[in-house]
C-alpha cells in the first residue's frame, strides 16, 4: 500500500501546474499533559508528563475531469518524562492522508491513504486527539444521492508508529500491531430528515496466519445506529454484534450497546445530556469462545472518559454531561462517568481495547464498581488571532471497590490534566 500512497503523491505534484484549483490549510498544536497516580497507588511513583508538538498541513486540488487529490502530511515531536523511566523523545514525519478521487455523477472512487470516520466513531474514527492520527491504505467506493449514502471499502491500517516512547522503544510504538491486517466493509446511511435517520453497517476484520497477534482472526461486526436532532432534542442509539473467529480455534461472540440523549436550552446554548453504554463481559469460563467486544479502530477516548481507563467492553457507564457557552469565545464542558465492570471475573480493558488491560481478570474477583470519573474542560477562542484557541482539561478518577480488590488494597485517586494551544490556518 505504500506504493499506492507514493503514486498519489507523485501524481498530485505532477498535476500541480495544470490544476484548476488548489486550497491549502494547516493546523499547529502544542500540548502539555500530566498523568498522576494512574496505577491507583500513591506509594509507587509512576507519574509522567508529556510535551507534544504537532503540525498538520493539507493541500486539496481539483485536477479537472472529475479528478481531485488530497495531500495531508504531518510532523510530530513527543517529549515524554517520568520518574521511573526518565526522558524519551520521538519525532516523525509521515502522511495522514494522500489519495486520488474520481467523481462521476453520484458515484466516487478514492484510492490511497485515507481516514474512515463514521457515526459516533465508536467503531471507526480518525483518533484526531492523538498526536499521530489513525489512517488506512486502500480503496473506497462512495454512492451519495438524496437521502442515501453508501460507502464500501477495503483497506489495511497504515503502519504509522509514534505512540508514547519508552526506554525499550525510544521511537515509540504503534497502538496495535498493524501487520497482516485487512478491513473490508460497507456503511450505509438513510436520512428521513436533516440530521435524522439510520445507519446500517457490516465490517469484516481479518488477520492472516503471518500476523504477529491474532493469527487467523476473522470477525464480522454488524449493527445499526439511530440518530435524530429536532427542536432542541438530540439523541443516538446504537447496537452492534460480533461473530466469527477471534483467533485460531477460538470463536468470537460479543455485543455492545449505547444510548444517549440531550436537550439544548437557548440560554448560553446550554446542552444537558445523559448517556448509557454497556457491553457484556467475558467471564473466561469457556476458553473456546471470546466474549469481549473489541474493535481496534474506535475512538473510546471521547466516549468513556478522558482518562482512558475504559473500552467499550466488559463495562457499564452512566454519563451525565453539560456543555455551555457563556460567550462566543468561551465554551465550558463537564462530564461525570459512573463506571463499573459487567463481569467481575473478566478483564478490565483500557481505551485501546484488546490486550490493553488495566487489570487482568481472575476467577476469585467479586467486585464490579470501578469508580467515578469527572472531567472538566474549557475552550477559549482568542479573538485577536483568528484560528487560535486554548483548551484546558482537568480529570479525576475516584476508584471504587473493584480497584481495591485488584490492586492489593490500594485505591488512591488518579488525576489527569492538559493544556493545549491550537492554531488553524
Amino acid at each position: 500500500m505504500k506504493k499506492i500512497v507514493l503514486l498519489c503523491a507523485v501524481a498530485s505534484f505532477s498535476g500541480l501546474a495544470s490544476a484548476a484549483d488548489w486550497t491549502f490549510s494547516g493546523n499547529l498544536r502544542e500540548r502539555y499533559q500530566s498523568f498522576d497516580n494512574f496505577n491507583f497507588n500513591s506509594q509507587v511513583n509512576n507519574n509522567r508528563s508529556e510535551f507534544d508538538s504537532r503540525l498538520y498541513l493539507k493541500a486539496k486540488g481539483n485536477l479537472g475531469h472529475g479528478i481531485s487529490v488530497l495531500l495531508q502530511p504531518q510532523g510530530v515531536l513527543i517529549q515524554n518524562k517520568s520518574q521511573a523511566k526518565g526522558a524519551q523523545t520521538l519525532s516523525q514525519v509521515d502522511f495522514i492522508q494522500a489519495y486520488l478521487q474520481y467523481n462521476i455523477a453520484d458515484v466516487a472512487l478514492r484510492v490511497g491513504r485515507q481516514q474512515l470516520v463514521y457515526g459516533d466513531q465508536r467503531l471507526l474514527g480518525h483518533l484526531g486527539w492523538k498526536d499521530v492520527a489513525r489512517t488506512f491504505d486502500g480503496v473506497k467506493g462512495m454512492y451519495h444521492k438524496d437521502h442515501v449514502k453508501l460507502d464500501v471499502f477495503s483497506v489495511s491500517p497504515a503502519n504509522i508508529v509514534a505512540m508514547t516512547p519508552s526506554i525499550t522503544k525510544t521511537r515509540g510504538k504503534s497502538l496495535v500491531s498493524w501487520r497482516s491486517r485487512r478491513l473490508t466493509g460497507a456503511y450505509a446511511t438513510y436520512t428521513v430528515a436533516p440530521k435524522t435517520g439510520v445507519d446500517v453497517y457490516l465490517i469484516n476484520w481479518q488477520h492472516d496466519q503471518s500476523a504477529s497477534v491474532g493469527k487467523g482472526r476473522n470477525i464480522n461486526t454488524y449493527g445499526t445506529r439511530l440518530f435524530a436532532k429536532q427542536a432542541g432534542f438530540d439523541g443516538t442509539a446504537e447496537m452492534v454484534f460480533q461473530s466469527g473467529t477471534w483467533a485460531n480455534n477460538v470463536s468470537q461472540k460479543a455485543s455492545a450497546y449505547a444510548i444517549k440523549a440531550g436537550y439544548t436550552l437557548d440560554a448560553w446554548k446550554t446542552r444537558l445530556g445523559i448517556e448509557y453504554d454497556y457491553s457484556p463481559g467475558d467471564n473466561k469460563a469457556d476458553p473456546s469462545t471470546h466474549k469481549n467486544f473489541v474493535f481496534p479502530f474506535h475512538t473510546n477516548h471521547m466516549h468513556y472518559g478522558e482518562m482512558d481507563f475504559f473500552s467499550w467492553a466488559n463495562m457499564k457507564d452512566l454519563r451525565l454531561s453539560i456543555k455551555t457557552s457563556p460567550s462566543k469565545a468561551l465554551t465550558l464542558l463537564g462530564n461525570v462517568h459512573f463506571l463499573s465492570l459487567d463481569k467481575a471475573t473478566g478483564d478490565w480493558l483500557n481505551v485501546a481495547g484488546v490486550g490493553k488491560n488495566v487489570f487482568n481478570g481472575k476467577s476469585t474477583y467479586t467486585q464490579t464498581k470501578a469508580g467515578t470519573e469527572i472531567d472538566v474542560k474549557a475552550v477559549y477562542k482568542i479573538s485577536a488571532v483568528k484560528g487560535l484557541k486554548v483548551v484546558g482539561l482537568y480529570g479525576v478518577f475516584n476508584p471504587g471497590s473493584a480497584v481495591s480488590e485488584r490492586n492489593g488494597g490500594k485505591a488512591n485517586q488518579a488525576q489527569f490534566a492538559y493544556m493545549i494551544a491550537q492554531y488553524a490556518f
